[in-house]
């Protein structure tokens, strides 16, 4: 079998956040101003309750009043990737929380154990 090898014209990302106890409190601001969200990784396998991650584009805002560009639902005890090769072009920032709330612009509910998550960005 043939190898094939090729050059990486630029780096992927730039950054790489990564947060062991994701909160619900006030939201995390991880880049502000034009970002691009390559990977996010959830990982409930400490968590009690399905849990989500939730992103919104900005830099302000708190969970309770704003509804989140981007929700990933974590199932009780699962891992979570997702992977946009081209990434998710974000214009004020990236800000996130977590919960075990599904509604939006809700009261959010803090996740029943830990969740943890990791964000690769530029």
């Amino acid at each position: 079998m043939a190898v094939t090898l090729g050059t990486i014209p630029a780096a992927l990302a730039t950054g790489l956040a990564s947060d062991n106890n994701v909160s619900d409190a006030g939201g995390t601001q991880v880049a502000s101003g034009s970002s691009t969200l390559f990977c996010v990784k959830g990982d409930g396998s400490a968590a009690t309750a399905e849990s989500y991650i939730k992103i919104w584009d900005d830099t302000s805002g708190a969970p309770d009043s704003n509804n989140p560009d981007y929700v990933f639902p974590i199932l009780t005890g699962e891992t979570i990737e997702y992977v946009s090769a081209e990434g998710n072009a974000l214009a004020g920032g990236l800000r996130y929380f977590g919960t075990s709330t599904r509604a939006n612009a809700s009261t959010q509910a803090a996740v029943a154990g830990t969740l943890e998550a990791k964000f690769l960005f530029s």
